[in-house]
């Protein structure tokens, strides 16, 4: 029998993929500077090749949101980093602007394929670890974890391939390059997915996350569950924490280049690292948070960071630029943490990457809108201000994931308790003889979860 990873080994090995799919969104952060200045490029252009990420990953979203439900979250996953691997092959080829956006748009195409999966994956492998965890669910804080970790890799590693590299605008890209390789290595070794008929056609084919659906492959509606508050709360966090992201990742580099009025690329990848490091810190103890409370610290964090990111720039001080990068990292981490938790819990199991990828969805259209309005206004007027136009944008989004959090649907009890199994069993695991009797405890859990 083939060698697969335990749930544990396959909980680190989706988190490596959360990980490269982050450093994708960053890897150009560093280098967007050089860009400008080497092609003459306005930061409305660089935003539009930013933006180009979130509007291939929509796409991709809209057209094969249920992918991973028929073909099995490792298959999707390992498409998903191909993709990856073509879009930081483009980049490291790249002689023009329009392969920077064929570039980017291929790297949306990976995350879009591979984000919602691997978040998935580690659903499932939490709940199989439960009993040995206690009981605690720690999608978020893992998944925010594995973002920082991918983000801080992009911006030392782009930061000093920019200042000390041998090519400024492609050597960044060789090193992602590598580490998709790695990941792909990883990934490999996920258990295979078991096919499965439609839920409640045969007596005994409880839906789980180990199995995915029979037939041939069509587009399909993105899944929006029954829980809806709870889904739109999560929705909400997750859009806030990535409208932080477009002004961070979006303009980030000229902004610290600016305030810090240093032309060192690498330090200035090192102040930026600084908010990522939150990131991975504060997922650490979201873990032991409930969502709900996670989500509405993240919020207030979020709105902390944000004024003090508008008083570094008006006043051009470092102490206020590394107060924002420690409460904007956390900010971001609580909120994402939180809502990740949100939406994986508020769905069944089977419908977990299809409602993960819904979740996704909005919250990189958020993106996307963010990213192309602050290098408008960045362009037309100043940064300042296009700083304090997306600033109100990321509070207006917390107001909403705080007023979804007040429904009685959103309550405590209103969203299931992560289930503790018997036996710890893979989450995709093909079940042998000796295994069926462990899936089916582990399906008949899930079932339970889902009708309270």
């Amino acid at each position: 029998m083939a060698f697969t990873w335990a749930p544990r080994g396959s909980r680190w090995a989706a988190a490596s993929a959360v990980a490269l799919a982050l450093w994708a969104s960053a890897a150009p952060t560093l280098v967007y500077p050089a860009y400008a200045a080497e092609w003459h490029l306005t930061t409305a252009i660089t935003t539009a090749v930013f933006a180009a990420y979130p509007v291939a990953l929509i796409g991709t979203l809209l057209l094969l949101g249920g992918f991973a439900e028929t073909v099995g979250s490792r298959n999707a996953i390992l498409a998903g980093l191909g993709f990856l691997g073509l879009g930081a092959l483009t980049f490291l080829l790249a002689p023009n602007l329009a392969l920077l956006l064929t570039g980017r748009a291929l790297m949306g195409i990976g995350v879009g394929l591979s984000l919602g999966p691997a978040t998935s994956v580690i659903a499932s492998s939490v709940i199989a670890s439960a009993g040995r965890d206690g009981g605690r669910d720690r999608t978020g804080a893992i998944t925010a974890g594995a973002s920082s970790v991918g983000i801080i890799t992009a911006l030392l590693v782009g930061g000093a391939t920019v200042q000390y590299g041998p090519s400024p605008l492609h050597a960044a890209y060789g090193v992602l390059l590598a580490g998709v390789v790695v990941g792909l290595g990883a990934v490999w070794f996920l258990p295979r997915a078991v096919p499965r008929s439609v839920p409640g056609s045969a007596p005994g084919s409880a839906p789980g996350p180990a199995r995915t659906t029979a037939g041939r492959w069509r587009p399909r509606r993105l899944a929006v569950p029954e829980r809806r508050m709870p889904f739109l709360a999560g929705t909400f966090g997750v859009s806030a924490a990535y409208a932080l992201g477009a002004i961070f990742l979006g303009v980030g580099a000229q902004f610290a280049r600016d305030t810090v009025r240093s032309d060192d690329a690498f330090a200035n990848g090192v102040v930026l690292a600084i908010s990522a490091a939150a990131i991975g810190v504060v997922a650490l103890l979201a873990g032991r948070l409930r969502a709900a409370t996670a989500l509405r610290l993240g919020a207030f964090a979020a709105v902390a960071g944000q004024a003090l990111m508008i008083t570094a720039g008006a006043t051009h001080s470092m102490p206020f630029l590394v107060l924002y990068s420690l409460v904007g990292g956390a900010g971001y981490s609580l909120l994402f943490s939180g809502g990740v938790t949100l939406v994986t819990r508020s769905a069944p199991a089977e419908h977990r990457a299809a409602t993960t990828s819904s979740a996704y969805l909005v919250a990189y259209l958020v993106q996307a809108v963010v990213a192309l309005g602050v290098g408008a206004l960045g362009t037309a007027v100043d940064l300042q201000t296009a700083l304090v136009a997306g600033s109100a944008t990321v509070v207006a989004l917390t107001l909403a994931a705080l007023l979804a959090l007040r429904s009685p649907a959103s309550a405590p009890g209103a969203v299931p308790a992560l289930p503790v199994p018997s036996r710890a069993v893979p989450s995709q695991a093909v079940p042998s003889r000796a295994t069926t009797s462990q899936a089916t405890s582990h399906d008949n859990l899930m079932k339970a979860s889902s009708s309270r």
